[in-house]
């Protein structure tokens, strides 16, 4: 039987407000600050003050943070003459310059003195819900970091881990210079290694070449094959790439384990585990000491009900209008890729801001199995049944 890991992590009884970077931190004052969290359209959001500016940012473990030029400008950043090349989901990479913040609170008693950010345009699904950027694991780098999904907070600890918590019940986290949240995962019975990215929608997002192997083992299977795009990035559409679905039959992630768990595969660098795997227990990320918590909510076997189902077309914002921009095989002989789509089960798009958020905030909206969308070819308009599956 599995033994349940699930703790509760007390915080430490003298709190003290510190500024912390180039500053030293006296031993003696222990910071376990509990940020309440917005859950939104599959984000983490947290409050952040920088230099006197109220802002909100993406908490994004898999990224490395960033904020929109004009807020960079308002906060008061100073450009460091440097730049960094980041990837987004797409693996589509650009070079971005990096300023100084300063007077940076994260939370009420936990101040960065300085903290660098990759300066960025803006972004449409960043404004969409009320952010300025993203906060990557180089924010936390001096910290503790608890996510608990049950009560929609977030907790850091300084310079201590929290109480209870003992390194054995961790595993080693690989960070690189990036301070991502990489740790070994087994995936039918085959180990690889993982990001868990807050900032990654969904439970499981493999990789091609990972899945290759899983496959060999004979513990993964594909289900549906499509053609399109992975979604908007930083640096907007990717390449259309062939896609596939596919489940695993189980993969472990300390002592949690998981069965048939979905996936959509396609030509990504790494193997995601996403912001789903907090439904199934509190994560703890000691940046300090690269280890990696995770403590499930009970002991039983998690079945996530195979490959995924979706729509089999998905619709994005391109070249000002919205298209369909994945085919799966089930549609290849009814639509194309590029074709117009003006509107969704009785909603007009026309008039859409060109944001992702936008149209998956309709299409999310059909309860049903079954939809229609309306494509205009040549001037005419032409209704389409389309279908979860």
């Amino acid at each position: 039987m599995l033994r349940i890991q699930f703790k509760t992590f007390l915080c430490g009884i003298f709190m003290f407000s510190f500024i912390h970077g180039f500053a030293q931190q006296q031993p003696t004052k222990r910071i376990c600050d509990t940020i309440h969290y917005e859950f939104i359209q599959g984000k983490i959001v947290i409050p952040v003050v920088v230099n006197g500016v109220k802002v909100k940012y993406i908490v994004d473990t898999g990224g490395q943070t960033g904020t929109d030029w004009e807020h960079v400008k308002a906060m008061g950043g100073v450009a460091t003459g440097a730049s960094r090349s980041i990837s987004d989901h797409n693996d589509m990479k650009e070079l971005y310059q990096i300023a100084e913040v300063e007077n940076v609170q994260l939370s009420p008693n936990y101040t960065l003195s300085k903290m660098k950010t990759m300066v960025l345009p803006i972004i449409g699904s960043f404004r969409g819900i009320g952010t300025v950027g993203i906060l990557g694991g180089d924010a936390f780098a001096q910290s503790v970091v608890t996510f608990d999904a049950r009560k929609q907070i977030m907790v850091i600890n300084y310079p201590y881990r929290p109480d209870r918590l003992k390194i054995t019940e961790g595993v080693e986290m690989f960070p690189g210079d990036t301070h991502h949240s990489i740790i070994n995962v087994n995936l039918g019975g085959v180990e690889k290694q993982v990001l868990f990215d807050t900032g990654a929608d969904g439970f499981l997002l493999l990789t091609a070449n990972d899945f290759k192997d899983i496959e060999a083992a004979g513990k993964g299977e594909k289900t549906a094959h499509g053609f399109g795009i992975n979604g908007v990035g930083l640096e907007g559409l990717s390449h259309p790439v062939d896609m596939n679905k596919v489940n695993v039959k189980e993969m472990t992630v300390l002592g949690k384990k998981f069965t048939n768990a979905g996936s959509v595969i396609s030509d990504k660098s790494t193997t995601l585990v996403g912001v789903d795997l907090l439904q199934y227990g509190k994560v703890v990320i000691d940046y300090m000491r690269n280890r990696f918590y995770f403590f499930p909510f009970d002991s039983e076997i998690a079945d996530m009900g195979g490959a995924p189902k979706t729509w089999n077309v998905s619709i994005l914002p391109a070249n000002e209008r919205f298209e369909i921009t994945t085919v799966w095989d089930s549609m290849k002989d009814v639509v194309n890729f590029g074709d117009q789509v003006v509107d969704i089960n009785g909603t007009d798009i026309t008039k859409f801001p060109m944001s992702q958020p936008a149209v998956d905030s309709v299409m999310n909206a059909i309860k049903e199995n079954v939809g229609y969308i309306v494509v205009l070819k040549d001037g005419q308009k032409k209704k389409i049944e389309i279908r979860r599956e």
